[in-house]
């Protein structure tokens, strides 16, 4: 009896057209909460939803606190070294927010405050210390950070639940039970910015302001989003989307932009119209005419399009970059476009929500002929250098920022049109087209 071998198909390297992607994704994307906000004294009461407790609220870390528990509930990361004692079993997950003190930032990474609904009392954690204290020591503007706990919950000891913030975010929650008494507590930071009548919570940047504060107000700590959520890139770890000087230097090594588009266009008629003037590809990077998403009045036919439509495949292809324009209105971002009737590469400006080509750029100049890299999704892209730059040299595919998450593939133009946050999509929704 004769065995049968499977041999798994060959993996073809990314070519065709790649997928189209707004600017938004071009740009860090807040992921999962980090740190979280930081909260003043104002802002504690109302924030939380009406099953939450008040003064009495963390009475749980009590519990944890004569039991000898304190060390379980601080992250095994996002604290400073030591973080003395840290191991997570209790799977709260506390980390080194930091705090704002009249108006000023402190501590990121080595204390944390937790601030009670009511009342100045609050406890705290150390990098240092393996024990939760309590401290009186920031007054009433003092910025904290803020986790809730429900006393009434349909969840059993030890069974895990969601809790819906104001703003519709989602938070994971554990069950947990000393005295008898059970209570769910929210597994990360807060990042709400509603209270809960809807109304926004004000984030306030400015230290003076903030130190003057008499109502509620949030902020991120240094004022950096980052620092509230985690970052994800749409680029791997080592690689970026080139920005508008990064694509003229490389032009530049080409012999300028009115000829360097020819050198760039991959030969022939597959992925471009007659004629494909002056296609030479010859440094490999497989410029194909992509074709393009417009979302907005038309920068590129100047056919004032209001609602998401497919355009030019196989005459144009435009590349993203990272730069804004800097403008307000319209709100736009430069673009590098190729044609197959012209050899120049031309510079215009695409709407953040128009959907365009992207390749990436490697963050140093280490290269050996043949060099490849994989995409999170598994897609394999050739490389190839030119000076001292490493550009992937076929379309970007990937389905996944570098986190893992997803990047909404958006199909309806009306949709699109309308997008804020990142998006792709394949030309016309066809699979042929990618």
């Amino acid at each position: 009896m004769r065995r049968l071998l499977y041999i798994p198909a060959k993996k073809i390297l990314s070519g065709g057209y790649g997928r189209l992607y707004n600017w938004f994704c071009t740009q860090p994307q807040y992921t999962k909460v980090k740190y979280g906000y930081l909260y003043n004294f104002f802002a504690c009461s109302g924030v939380g939803s009406a099953s939450l407790t008040s003064s009495d609220d963390w009475v749980l870390l009590d519990d944890f606190r004569r039991c000898g528990l304190d060390n379980t509930l601080k992250d095994t990361k996002y604290w400073d070294a030591p973080n003395t004692g840290a191991n997570n079993l209790s799977e709260f997950a506390f980390r080194g927010t930091g705090y704002r003190y009249n108006g000023a930032f402190y501590e990121i990474g080595k204390k944390s405050f937790l601030r009670s609904f009511a009342g100045e009392l609050h406890y705290s954690l150390d990098f240092d210390k393996d024990y939760v204290y309590a401290n009186n020591g920031i007054g009433e503007k003092g910025g904290t950070f803020q986790r809730f706990m429900r006393l009434v919950t349909p969840l059993n000891v030890g069974e895990y639940g969601i809790y819906t913030g104001n703003d519709n975010k989602t938070y994971k929650t554990k069950c947990v039970a000393f005295a008898n008494d059970k209570s769910e507590v929210m597994m990360s930071n807060l990042a709400e910015t509603k209270y809960r009548d809807g109304s926004l919570i004000p984030k306030v940047t400015d230290n003076t302001a903030w130190s003057a504060l008499t109502t509620g107000a949030m902020c991120a700590y240094n004022n950096l989003e980052s620092n509230a959520f985690e970052t994800a890139s749409i680029a791997p770890v080592g690689w970026h989307v080139p920005t508008l000087t990064e694509w003229q230097t490389m032009e530049g090594l080409l012999g300028g932009s009115g000829i360097a588009g020819g050198k760039l266009k991959e030969i022939g008629i597959t992925h471009w119209e007659q004629p494909n003037v002056g296609a030479t590809n010859e440094i490999g990077f497989n410029a194909v005419g992509g074709g393009c998403r417009v979302s907005h009045t038309n920068v590129v036919g100047g056919d004032n399009s209001r609602i998401a439509t497919w355009k030019y495949l196989k005459a144009i292809c435009i590349f993203l970059t990272s730069t804004d324009t800097g403008g307000t209105s319209p709100i736009a971002a430069y673009d590098r476009a190729l044609f197959s009737s012209d050899i120049y590469i031309n510079q215009g400006v695409v709407f953040y929500a128009d959907g365009a080509s992207l390749r990436l750029l490697k963050n140093d100049s280490t290269f050996t002929p043949g060099d490849t890299l994989t995409d999170i999704d598994g897609n394999i892209y050739p490389l190839v250098k030119i000076g001292n730059q490493v550009w992937t040299a076929s379309n970007w595919k990937c389905t996944k920022y570098n986190d893992g998450t997803p990047i909404p593939n958006v199909t309806d133009n009306a949709q699109w049109a309308a997008l804020t946050t990142g998006g792709q999509c394949i030309w016309g929704n066809d699979p042929l087209n990618l």
